[in-house]
């Protein structure tokens, strides 16, 4: 069992150096001659001080953490931050004060929450990293001890060194790569699915190998730093430690730079492109940003307009002020701190969903992905392995093998739960699942004696524990996977192993137990264990039944029970016949065909089959049996019956990816379990259809054997990829960015963390993920749940559809302002330009006004449309229907407030108001009284119809009267409170007419009340024709449709671009 390829072991592999003959190709004695330790002393203290000095710590390099300086040089390199700092340097130039002001209050405020969110993240990313074993266990001795032991000690994981004997048992993380010593090893197996994926432990062994190009995953004479003991003992010879390891080597070769090579100007440049963020990040910043510096373009452009309308002759400071004004109202200058707002928040939001984001950006990409690549074990399963049937030859009078009974065994949120229906099922059903009704159930004490017999089997031939949780929530369990597995089925059926070997007195009362309970008379005492090895794949146990009634008077209380497990093919070798309750058959050919098809049949489901078998022996002979070699008692067995295993899905993985599909995200599964489970448990939760082709599946040595030609050759990329190293991942990846496919890729081991970060988001699994894997992932989920990582897809589409609705009402605000203002250049007296809106009036629209209410469109509730959407739907804002909506909005409302200005100086008195240009300077006299009347018109008919146009933008097409208006209540009190400040703006003495220059209002109200009218019935009217026009569309797309074209048609209920 194996995920790494040579080719992926010597890539990663820094265990050994190459001058080296690998330890895994070497005899333990000749390690420990080496190291000259003895695996009973041990290293001496003085001699492990010696080795702490010359190799240092065992530990992992950390992943470089952003300091402090660099997250603040991040947010300050904005492309947008960048401008507004150019803008405020020139209105200090100016000594434009209140305008400088503003605009370092809008700098600090970008830098602070974009600051603050990433640091944040960076320390609940901390919290959750895991922390491997505190201690280790090691035999060392002190120099003048001259005895034949040395002491077992415990040390912190860090103290351990090249050459120390440590001791290894169930539960323990393993601190360091070691080699197992020979006759110092107890059925011993390992967990390594944090290093190579593999779902199912490795039964490690003593003897030597003879590849040195072994894969990593098929060293079994080695244990690897950060896998688990999940059965048996060892005493291990310590051969790498910290970066050493292959823990380390593949986080070494994670942290390479990929630009390392690169000097000199090209380096320089590339820098220099991603600090302006016009490289490096997504891209939707990539496009803002130049969209930022576009804008600052025109802003000088515009600014110089201004200036020449003086004729570059005694420039008055209102002028200049004026043109830096108009320079400003044509920046989104609230844009930034939208961004970073509207991002923090959806990361908050994600984080109560337990989507813990690392960097904000990746929540804009997540909108347009179009392929989610998932490990399976853990991600889309539980990552616990349940029982899901069991069958034994035959419930009926006449033994028949071909007429065997599968009972079916629920399980439920909790795979430890030992509680759950066990139904008989139609054996030949074979689409018969576990959900059953408590009708349908079979009552343990209404089991047939087969199943019964079963049962007890797997009970007693079994070394897992399992108990409730000292908190009452969970179950725990302890051992190795499989017989967790076997021991709770047991308990569900009554006959779980505590309830069998205490006696009646000691045993859990029905009432403190979830476990129903058989009436079992005794108890069992176990007499030998001959422990699973790997070279027979079985494991056999032996017991007696003690204190039942009856004693010497009842021959069926005076045997002991023989009970085996392991692979079909193996136990069945040893089976001379089939036992059906108190009757028997012999194992015929014909009989084991019939058992090793039913076989084939669990194992198409994606289930592990192992065989049970039993045999009874006189008490007599409980001696002779203990003393009797292992393969003398393994024979004569008679088969009890088959059990089929698997690591269930999630419950909700199926409608998670059910909802990926209909938003036409593909779903694929790279894993490294067999084909086989891989291919049966992505048909189970819809990831593929009953019907696929065999392309759909694929193993990751078929893969890697392609080239890049042959895989893009490929009509369509493997839906499941299985035993897959991490090489295959990283080419996957490649090979969807070669398509054009943004991807997500999932995972939690070590072996995922090349592929996380080649991945356009990676997404590690915070429980059991791997410190590397989150390292280099750019979303942590907190309860590793593949669903969660599916809400954060539809979490950022959302984003992305509010991004849009947000962009759009900021750029048409800007445009609408930036018309008034420069139009209003051709109002002149005395051959100076009469400005529409002051240049504070300006600013505090551009920045105060339409910044909050932008913010409360980015938190738009998320439609519910928005996972039937296409993903192209989400690849770019800026579409000619976005900047349509953009000039139509804009220029209609800036012709409007321009209207306005202009009815009120010449409209009122046939043109024969006086005006003068000291009203632009701030004077208070009759002269400026008109002017001000008309700017204060023309600023409350600006704000009140970008008001209007909040509640428009909420949707593309949707008119305002069909909108759920009272779904986002930020909104509303933004709308109002902001409608509302025109009053003090108008009224309050020295803030009208020395800061906004202007003055109060009387008939222009209903003129502005006329106006704002106007602008909504022309945007309700736009819409219309908006809609006449899709439905067009849709009707041509139908008709194409009709005539056998296939084309790709994109809901018309909610489009994200505009």
């Amino acid at each position: 069992m194996t995920m790494f390829s040579n080719k992926q072991t010597e890539k990663f592999s820094s265990t050994e150096k190459s001058d080296q003959t690998p330890a895994h190709v070497r005899d333990s004695s000749d390690i420990l001659h080496e190291h000259s330790v003895d695996p009973l002393l041990g290293l001496s203290f003085d001699r492990v001080d010696q080795l702490q000095k010359e190799f240092g710590p065992n530990r992992l390099r950390p992943p470089p953490k952003p300091s402090l300086l660099k997250i603040f040089g991040t947010q300050l390199g904005n492309a947008m931050t960048l401008v507004l700092i150019a803008a405020m340097a020139v209105s200090f130039g100016t000594q434009d004060w209140i305008e400088a002001g503003v605009i370092a209050a809008l700098v600090i405020l970008n830098v602070t929450v974009g600051f603050t969110q990433e640091w944040k993240a960076e320390k609940t990313v901390a919290a959750l990293e895991s922390v491997g074993s505190p201690v280790a266990v090691v035999v060392r001795h002190d120099a003048s001890n001259k005895g034949r032991e040395g002491k077992i000690i415990d040390v912190q994981t860090d103290e351990v060194v090249p050459g120390d004997i440590m001791m290894v048992k169930i539960g323990d993380i393993i601190p360091a790569d070691g080699r197992v010593i020979d006759n110092h090893i107890s059925n011993l197996e390992v967990d390594e699915a944090l290093l190579t994926g593999e779902s199912l432990p490795v039964s490690k062994q003593t003897e030597t190998l003879d590849d040195k190009t072994c894969p990593v995953g098929d060293r079994i004479n080695m244990v690897f730093s950060g896998s688990q003991v999940t059965k048996g003992r060892a005493r291990c010879v310590v051969t790498s430690i910290g970066m050493k390891t292959e823990l380390g080597a593949i986080s070494e070769a994670l942290a390479t730079k990929a630009d390392s090579k690169k000097r000199g100007w090209r380096r320089f440049w590339e820098k220099t492109q991603v600090f302006l963020g016009v490289k490096g990040t997504t891209p939707l910043q990539i496009k803002l940003n130049k969209l930022a510096y576009l804008l600052l373009v025109l802003a000088i452009i515009f600014a110089i307009v201004v200036v020449s309308s003086t004729g570059y002759v005694d420039i008055p400071d209102s002028t200049a002020t004026y043109a830096v004004a108009t320079a400003i109202s044509l920046l989104p200058a609230s844009l930034i701190a939208v961004v970073s707002l509207t991002l923090a928040t959806s990361s908050r939001e994600l984080a109560k969903r337990n989507a813990l984001v690392r960097k904000m950006d990746a929540i804009e990409t997540l909108a347009g992905v179009t392929d989610i690549c998932s490990d399976k074990t853990g991600t889309i399963t539980v990552g616990r392995m349940v029982l899901k049937k069991a069958w034994v030859p035959s419930r009926f009078e006449a033994p028949d093998t071909k007429v065997g009974q599968t009972y079916a065994v629920e399980s439920g949120k909790d795979p430890y739960y030992p509680r759950g229906t066990i139904q008989a099922q139609d054996d030949n059903d074979d689409d018969n699942e576990s959900g059953i009704s408590d009708s349908d159930a079979v009552h343990v004490n209404e089991l047939d004696s087969s199943f019964q017999e079963l049962v007890q089997s797997a009970a007693l031939n079994n070394m897992a524990t399992i108990s409730a949780s000292d908190e009452g929530g969970d179950w725990d369990a302890q051992g190795d996977p499989t017989e967790i597995a076997l021991q709770v089925f047991s308990h569900k059926a009554g006959h779980g192993k505590p309830h069998l070997t205490h006696p009646p007195k000691h045993r859990t009362k029905k009432e403190d137990h979830p476990a129903p309970k058989a009436d079992v008379d005794g108890h069992f005492e176990m007499l030998i264990e001959h422990p699973f090895d790997s070279s027979i794949k079985r494991m056999t146990t032996a017991w007696k039944l003690v204190g039942a009634q009856g004693g010497d008077d009842d021959d069926s209380k005076q045997h002991i029970f023989i009970y085996m497990k392991g692979a079909v093919e193996r136990v069945l070798e040893r089976c001379t016949h089939v036992s059906i309750g108190d009757k028997s058959i012999e194992m015929s050919e014909e009989a084991k065909d019939d058992i090793i098809k039913k076989m084939d049949q669990l194992a198409a489901e994606g289930l592990r089959v192992l065989a049970l078998a039993g045999r009874t022996d006189r008490l007599s002979n409980a001696q002779t049996v203990k003393e009797t070699k292992r393969d003398d008692v393994e024979n004569c067995f008679g088969l009890l019956g088959l059990v089929g295993i698997f690591d269930p899905p999630r419950p909700e993985s199926k409608g998670a990816v059910y909802d990926s599909r209909r938003a036409s995200i593909v779903v694929r599964m790279l894993t490294g379990d067999h084909a086989a489970t891989a291919a049966s448990i992505a048909m189970s939760v819809g990831i593929l259809d009953k019907n696929h082709s065999k392309s759909a599946v694929m193993t990751g040595q078929q893969f890697d054997a392609m080239t890049d030609e042959e895989v893009d050759a490929l009509e369509e990329l493997p839906v499941v990829v299985a035993r897959c190293a991490p090489e295959t991942k990283t080419g996957f990846v490649d090979a969807l960015h070669r398509r054009k496919r943004l991807t997500v890729m999932t995972g939690d081991g070590v072996n995922d963390s090349p592929a996380l970060k080649r991945a356009d988001v990676g997404v590690a699994m915070g429980l059991n993920g791997s410190d590397v894997a989150k390292g280099a992932a750019d979303i942590v989920l907190a309860d590793d749940n593949f669903s969660t990582c599916v809400r954060a897809v539809r979490k950022g589409r959302s984003v992305f559809t509010n991004l849009s609705k947000f962009l759009v009402y900021l750029l048409a605000s800007n445009v609408s302002e930036v018309l008034v203002l420069l139009v209003g250049l051709a109002v002149r007296s005395d051959g100076d330009a009469v400005y529409p809106i002051s240049p504070v009036g300006a600013l505090v629209i551009n920045t105060l006004t339409i910044g909050p209410v932008a913010f409360a469109l980015g938190v738009e509730p998320t439609a519910d449309d928005t996972m039937l959407q296409p993903p192209s739907n989400f690849f770019t804002i800026f579409t000619p229907r976005w900047f349509m909506d953009l000039f139509a909005f804009g220029i209609m409302a800036g012709a409007l407030c321009f209207a306005n200005f202009i009815i009120v100086i010449y409209g009122r008195n046939d043109g024969n108001e006086d005006v003068s240009a000291s009203c632009n300077e701030g004077a208070v006299n009759s002269e400026c009284e008109v002017i001000y009347r008309a700017r204060a018109a023309t600023y409350a008919s600006l704000l009140l119809m970008l008001m209007v146009l909040a509640f428009d933008c909420k949707h593309s097409t949707r008119s305002v009267f069909k909108m759920n208006l009272l779904d986002n209540k930020l909104l509303i009190w933004s709308v109002a409170l902001l409608s509302l400040s025109v009053f003090p703006v108008i009224y309050i003495p020295v803030i009208k007419d020395r800061v906004f220059q202007v003055t109060g209002i009387g008939w222009e109200w209903g003129m502005i009340a006329a106006t704002v009218l106007v602008y909504f019935g022309y945007l309700e009217v736009y819409k219309a024709i908006k809609r006449l026009y899709e439905r067009r569309l849709m009707r041509n797309s139908d008709l194409e449709n009709s005539n056998g074209k296939e084309i790709r048609m994109a809901p018309t209920m909610e489009p994200n671009t505009v």
